[in-house]
């Protein structure tokens, strides 16, 4: 996870290190911390995009309806994989250790950064 996936807005920047860190973190963490701390990765992803919709929203992003899609995608995809983590933990694990920063940083690239790039040209 060493990209520099940096789009310099610094409030979506910090949320992306955020996540990040909190991605980091469930990999690392004990049997007992996992689920809880999946909880959190979905808490901090649904309060992420709520920050990232209301972004678009107020600056009227002419991409928002991919951009709507794929957070709906990303989250369902993420509470799939949590749902069925409750009875199968490794189904869980593997998520979290093969797809999700793929995910994300595939997110970040095709999708936040045409986001990022419109607000930087409005004066965000």
């Amino acid at each position: 996870m060493s990209d520099n996936l940096h789009l310099n807005i610094e409030s979506m920047d910090a949320t992306h290190d955020a996540f990040l860190a909190l991605l980091s973190q469930i990999k690392t963490c004990s049997k007992s911390e996992f689920m809880p701390l999946f909880e959190e990765m979905i808490a901090h992803t649904k309060e992420h995009f709520a920050y990232e919709e209301e972004i678009m929203n107020q600056h009227n992003f002419y991409g928002k309806q991919e951009h709507l899609d794929e957070h709906a995608n990303l989250l369902g995809e993420m509470e799939y994989f949590y749902n069925k983590a409750k009875k199968f933990p490794t189904f869980g694990k593997s998520y979290i250790h093969e797809y999700a920063y793929d995910k994300f940083k595939r997110h970040i690239i095709n999708i936040d950064s045409q986001l990022a790039m419109f607000l930087k040209e409005h004066g965000f």
